[in-house]
């Protein structure tokens, strides 16, 4: 009896992490960001981080290409409960995730923004903060085409 709870409870934490398919943006990868580097760096430190949506957009002069990331801020434990036929609370840690962006330049691929959506959008750079209406648009955009 008791092997057959234990082997339910291992059963659904395996069910439970393979729910998990992106890789997210970690905060090492943001640090190697510079306004300097190439794109080849820049692809390098995003790594294997799963896009979430990528688009090219034109502002005023500019045209540019956005990558949005889930960026990894840490973790918290979430409960569910196996029942077989008593209940066993399981414990299982998840990432905190939220909403990040690399902005850069075409066709030179120079980086002209990253951050949150929340930071760029009161970036002191007009230049920046500018391009957030529409960036937020297009990501919107995006997600609703995925449904």
């Amino acid at each position: 009896m008791r092997a057959s709870k234990t082997l339910a409870a291992l059963a659904m934490a395996a069910i439970l992490g393979g729910c998990a398919s992106s890789v997210p943006l970690q905060q090492g990868q943001v640090g190697a960001i510079t306004r300097d580097a190439a794109p080849a760096q820049i692809d390098q430190a995003l790594g294997q981080a799963t896009v979430v949506a990528q688009y090219e957009f034109k502002e005023g002069e500019g045209h540019y290409t956005a990558r949005h990331y889930n960026l990894q801020t840490g973790t918290q434990q979430q409960m569910t409960m196996v029942c077989t036929p008593t209940c066993i609370p399981i414990f299982i840690t998840v990432p905190v995730l939220t909403e990040y962006v690399v902005i850069q330049t075409l066709p030179e691929r120079k980086v002209h923004a990253w951050g949150t959506l929340e930071e760029l959008s009161k970036d002191a750079d007009p230049l920046v903060s500018g391009l957030m209406p529409t960036v937020k648009q297009r990501l919107a955009d995006a997600k609703a085409a995925k449904k």
